[in-house]
C-alpha cells in the first residue's frame, strides 16, 4: 500500500479545501442569473429613431400534409426523408416527407443535391422558389433574365455553370442531401468564420461537503468543448477542434486516522484537419494524473489519421488511430523510488454520439499501445448522458473507467469513477 502521511493545513490547503463550494455557486450564479438589461439611451426622439430597427416582415408559410392538416409557420430546412418546420403553436415539428403534399411560399430555398464536389459553388445549386411532391422537388428560378438569353447561350460551345440552374429542375428525393432558404445558404457561403464561432458542448459540475466526525468533500468538473468549420452541415468539413477536461478532487480527515485523498484529471485536445467529407488527418496532446495509481503525470504527443464512418443528424462514429511520445512519471513509495518511463506507441480510438430529441450520448473508448515496452499497456473509457431540463441548464451523468497495466508498486491497475451533476451546454 502506499504510503500516506497527513500534512498541517495551511492558509492556502484551507481555501482550496472549500475551493468546490464557492465554484459551484459562482456556476449557479453564473447560468442563473438574468442578463442584464440594456442601460436606457439618454436621447431625444429623434435619436431614438435613429437606432430603432426596422421591423423584419413576418414569414407565414404552409406545409400541406396527406390527411388533409395544414401546418402553419416556417420552414426550417429538410433533408430528402424529412422536413423540419417551426409552427406557430407547437414550436418545431419534424414530418416525414412521405407524409407531405404541398408547400406553399414565397420565398427562395437552394437545394443542395447529393454528390456535388463543391456546395460552395452556387451555380451548381439549384435556387428559386420550389414545389414539393411525393418523391420529388421543383426548383424554378425566380428571375427570368437567363432564360430570355437562352438562344445564344445555346449557340454557345461552352456554356457557363449559370446556366446549369436557370430552368426549372426536377430532383427525386433520393437525390437531396439539404434544403434551407436562400438568403441563409448565400450568408453562410460567403460568411467569415471568427475565433469564437462553431463552438459547442457542455460544461457538467457537482460538489459533496460533510462537516461532522468525518469531515470530507468531493467536487467534479467535466468539460468537453468542440468546434466545427464550417459550422453547419451541408457544407464539407475542413477543421473540427475538441477540448476535454476532467477534474475530480476530494478528501477525507477523521482524528487519528490518516487523511485520505483524491485527486483525478485529465486535460486533452485534438485538432482534425479533413481532406476529404470523412477522413481527416489530427494532431493531439494529453496529459494525466491519478493520485489513486500513483500516476504523477503522464504526457502524450501525437498525429495519426481518422475516418468518420457514420455521421448523421442525430448520429455520429469515429475511428481514429495515431503514433505518438508518451512519458509516464509514477511517485515513489515505500519500497520501490520514483518511476519513469519513455515510450513510444500508438493509440486506436473509437468515439460515438448519439442523439434522442434531446437527450445526448457520447461515449469515448481507447487502447494505448507501447512499442518499446510492452507491459506499458493501458486503455480508457468514459461515457455521459445529458438531459435537459430548463432551456441550457441540464442533469448529466459520467462514468471515467482507467486501466494501466503497469502501475507502481501497490496501487490498483484499475480507476473506476461514476458521478452525477447538473450541466450546461453551450447551445
Amino acid at each position: 500500500m502506499p504510503l500516506i502521511t497527513q500534512r498541517r493545513e495551511g492558509p492556502a490547503a484551507a481555501f482550496f479545501r472549500q475551493a468546490p463550494i464557492i465554484s459551484t455557486l459562482i456556476f449557479f450564479a453564473f447560468i442563473t442569473h438574468p442578463a442584464l438589461p440594456q442601460t436606457a439611451a439618454k436621447t431625444t426622439g429623434k435619436a431614438d429613431a435613429k437606432v430603432t430597427k426596422p421591423k423584419e416582415p413576418e414569414i407565414k408559410e404552409t406545409l400541406i400534409l396527406k390527411n388533409g392538416d395544414t401546418l402553419t409557420g416556417q420552414l426550417m430546412n429538410s433533408t430528402g426523408t424529412e422536413i423540419k418546420f417551426k409552427t406557430e403553436l407547437a414550436g418545431e415539428v419534424t414530418v416525414e416527407w412521405a407524409n407531405v403534399k404541398e408547400l406553399k411560399s414565397n420565398r427562395e430555398f437552394a437545394v443542395v443535391p447529393k454528390g456535388v464536389k463543391n456546395s460552395r459553388n452556387s451555380a451548381l445549386i439549384p435556387q428559386g422558389a420550389i414545389k414539393i411532391g411525393e418523391k420529388d422537388v421543383v426548383v424554378t428560378p425566380t428571375s427570368q433574365e437567363e432564360k430570355a438569353k437562352g438562344p445564344d447561350v445555346a449557340k454557345s460551345e461552352t456554356p457557363s455553370l449559370a446556366t446549369e440552374v436557370t430552368t426549372a429542375q426536377q430532383i427525386p428525393t433520393s437525390k437531396i442531401a439539404y434544403i434551407l432558404d436562400d438568403a441563409t445558404y448565400q450568408k453562410e457561403i460567403h460568411r467569415k468564420i471568427h475565433w469564437h464561432d462553431g463552438w459547442d458542448g457542455h460544461i457538467d459540475t457537482g460538489s459533496t461537503t460533510i462537516r461532522a466526525t468525518q469531515n470530507s468533500y468531493l467536487f467534479m468538473m467535466n468539460t468537453h468543448l468542440e468546434r466545427n468549420i464550417p459550422t453547419v452541415p451541408w457544407l464539407d468539413p475542413k477543421l473540427r477542434t475538441t477540448v476535454d477536461f476532467t477534474w475530480s478532487i476530494g478528501q477525507t480527515t477523521q482524528p487519528d486516522v490518516p487523511t485520505t485523498k483524491t485527486n483525478v484529471y485529465h486535460v486533452g485536445a485534438e485538432r482534425d484537419e479533413y481532406y476529404s467529407r470523412r477522413g481527416y488527418y489530427l494532431q493531439m496532446l494529453s496529459y494525466d494524473h491519478n493520485f489513486a495509481q500513483g500516476l504523477i503525470l503522464q504526457q502524450i504527443y501525437g498525429a495519426g489519421v481518422g475516418i468518420t464512418v457514420i455521421k448523421t443528424e442525430r448520429r455520429e462514429f469515429d475511428l481514429t488511430a495515431d503514433l505518438h511520445y508518451e512519458k509516464q512519471k509514477f511517485n515513489a513509495t515505500a519500497d520501490v523510488s520514483e518511476l519513469n518511463r519513455n515510450l513510444i506507441g500508438s493509440t486506436l480510438s473509437e468515439a460515438l454520439t448519439q442523439k434522442w430529441g434531446k437527450i445526448t450520448f457520447d461515449e469515448k473508448a481507447l487502447a494505448d499501445i507501447a512499442w518499446n515496452n510492452a507491459s506499458a499497456f493501458s486503455a480508457s473509457a468514459n461515457g455521459g448522458v445529458h438531459m435537459p431540463i430548463y432551456k441550457k441548464l441540464g442533469f448529466s451523468v459520467n462514468i471515467v473507467d482507467t486501466f494501466l497495466n503497469d502501475p507502481q508498486v501497490g496501487y490498483n491497475k484499475n480507476s473506476f469513477q461514476v458521478s452525477t451533476g447538473l450541466s450546461f451546454t453551450l447551445h
